[in-house]
């Protein structure tokens, strides 16, 4: 009912005392609307504006609360499971390697916090129906699916086939169960694209929609000057008079992004060279062919600065929380501008924190 839903002075009384933050109105409209739990939720807002804080928020107000998070990307799952550690929050992150039965257990007897899956796992894995999804006791206590980066239920459907056909859950949870569906990049016609993939509740939707500027990251375009091949554009990263004995002149925090792995280790293999070698290993390529393992710990790393930056693919990028990036690279025009925003919007996440973003652009 409305009247036992709690209101904005609540909500931010109580996300301060538990969770350390005071939310804005936006964060506060969405909690409640999500504790109402009449309608499906649209958030559109900038990388770093604080969407995440809203999947966490209603589980203040409901002391039996499950929030389901579908995930494309599992570093994200893992990320959420750090977070919600540290804010003494229950939550469970299921990948590929951890999905095992009494793990899948453990998350459908969970009795209040957050469960994480992958679309893999959440269609794909025997476990995940019997224990989630078929499991009357943890559905009737779901607060809402949260399409954790929404705008890749689209963009990532062609190559992942459970993302594609996601609306299928709709049919396997109580009619009334909401969805929130945030994303920093979702246009008119790919959020309509989504919605219709999902099964969302259009008749009755409330879209939450805020700018996804960031003007605290500044972008330049740069004409590639060399040969491709040679990648000595990106020399920059690298101050030429810079040497480990030097404390005035320092490596930028970098992130180069790529849409070709095999590129994206001939480039890093290139900047190497220009490390001494007792640091060369501090430039990083990060993708898909890595273990789950070293990704992990390679993100660790790099959180705590043993690593100055990172070659890589869409394996690291959205949502991944760091709030120190200073420099962040896309290698030619290679991707939609949906996925160029949200690359870029990996720097500069931390209050009052500045960074750059550059294009290099083929002539």
């Amino acid at each position: 009912m409305a009247s036992e839903l709690p209101d904005v002075s609540e909500i931010r009384a109580r996300t301060l005392e538990k969770l350390g933050r005071r939310p804005c109105l936006w964060q506060c409209d969405v909690a409640r609307a999500l504790l109402k739990g009449d309608r499906d939720i649209v958030c559109i807002s900038g990388t770093g504006s604080g969407k995440t804080l809203t999947f966490w928020m209603p589980l203040l107000f409901r002391p039996d609360g499950i929030q389901v998070i579908i995930t494309p990307l599992n570093l994200l799952g893992i990320q959420n499971q750090y977070e919600l550690a540290s804010l003494k929050i229950p939550a469970i992150a299921l990948s590929g390697e951890s999905a095992s039965l009494d793990n899948f257990k453990a998350a459908g007897t969970l009795p209040h916090g957050v469960v994480v899956l992958n679309p893999e796992l959440a269609f794909g894995h025997i476990s995940c129906q019997e224990w989630i999804w078929k499991n009357s006791s943890f559905t009737s206590r779901i607060i809402s699916i949260v399409w954790d980066e929404a705008h890749c239920v689209k963009a990532w459907g062609k190559f992942r086939p459970d993302l594609a056909t996601s609306g299928r859950l709709r049919s396997m949870l109580p009619l009334k169960t909401p969805y929130l569906i945030p994303s920093a990049t979702l246009p008119p016609l790919d959020k309509a694209d989504v919605l219709n993939i999902l099964q969302a509740r259009q008749h009755n939707l409330l879209l939450i929609q805020r700018s996804n500027d960031r003007p605290n990251v500044y972008l330049t375009v740069r004409k590639l000057q060399y040969p491709m091949s040679s990648f000595k554009d990106l020399d920059f990263l690298v101050p030429s008079d810079w040497t480990p004995e030097r404390s005035d002149i320092r490596i930028p925090r970098f992130v180069v992004f790529f849409d070709n792995i095999e590129e994206s280790i001939k480039a890093a293999e290139r900047l190497r060279t220009r490390l001494t070698k007792k640091f060369c290993d501090r430039v990083v390529w990060f993708n898909s062919d890595n273990t789950p393992d070293f990704r992990e710990e390679t993100t660790s790393e790099f959180r705590d600065h043993k690593i100055y930056g990172l070659y890589c693919t869409d394996s690291f990028g959205m949502g991944v929380d760091i709030s120190d990036i200073e420099v962040i690279v896309q290698w030619r025009v290679t991707c939609p501008m949906n996925a160029l925003w949200q690359r870029f919007g990996r720097a500069a996440r931390g209050a009052g924190k500045e960074a750059i973003a550059v294009l290099l652009a083929e002539p």
